[in-house]
């Protein structure tokens, strides 16, 4: 299944998206929840850095800052908020986050490694029920990332994996850990991926040390010389 983005909006708005050309790069990884995102990106941190000699620094989203942990609560259904309102939230901690951190990082050079960026906000929103024009709009004056790396799953194996966190550390599912709203966002990465510019889907099954080299290479074809 996959969603047809029938919205003039997006479909007018998709041609300006303006990829990041900053002396660094920026990469984002992005899944469903439970898919291994944080995990990879550290690798693929660690790798650049450690292996290939690139300067680069390790972030997320939502950010630790204010607006990120105002985020946290809606995502632990500590507060409501409409979906739109959550999605406006998203794109405020982000552009915080690029101008006090991303930003500054890619002018002098440094490569970018974020678990989740501005995909998100159109897959998750999308599958909320929201249109992707409206989504996208919110975002269109960011850099958009020299790639985007979708880990994809099956739902089923994102909920054992949540269930399994969710147990140890003693907590609930947070908002959009459901099967239902997991498909709905795992068709609208398959369509997006159709659409934007610089997005992969990978394989994302299997333990992290038989997923990372899946993602490196995907970094390394299109990055790397």
């Amino acid at each position: 299944m996959s969603y047809q983005l029938k919205d003039p909006l997006f479909d007018t708005l998709k041609a300006r998206v303006r990829v990041n050309d900053l002396p660094g790069k920026l990469i984002n990884i992005d899944t469903l929840d439970g898919g291994g995102n944080s995990t990879q990106s550290a690798l693929l941190a660690g790798y650049l850095k450690n292996i290939r000699g690139v300067s680069t620094v390790l972030t997320k989203e939502p950010t630790e800052e204010e607006y990120g942990q105002a985020i946290r609560r809606v995502l632990r259904k500590e507060r409501e908020l409409p979906p739109m309102a959550l999605q406006m939230l998203f794109s405020v901690d982000r552009a915080d986050h690029l101008d006090r951190f991303i930003i500054p990082a890619l002018l002098d050079g440094v490569w970018v490694v974020s678990a989740r960026y501005v995909l998100s906000t159109l897959a998750f929103g999308v599958a909320d029920g929201l249109e992707a024009g409206r989504l996208l709009a919110m975002n269109l004056d960011y850099p958009w990332p020299n790639l985007n790396v979708v880990l994809i799953l099956p739902v089923e194996e994102c909920l054992r994996r949540i269930d399994i966190r969710r147990r140890r550390s003693g907590t609930k599912r947070e908002l959009f850990e459901t099967g239902a709203v997991l498909e709905r966002t795992l068709a609208a990465y398959q369509s997006l991926a159709e659409e934007l510019p610089n997005v992969v889907l990978v394989d994302g099954t299997g333990t992290e040390k038989e997923v990372f080299p899946r993602v490196r290479q995907v970094v390394e074809e299109r990055l790397l010389p």
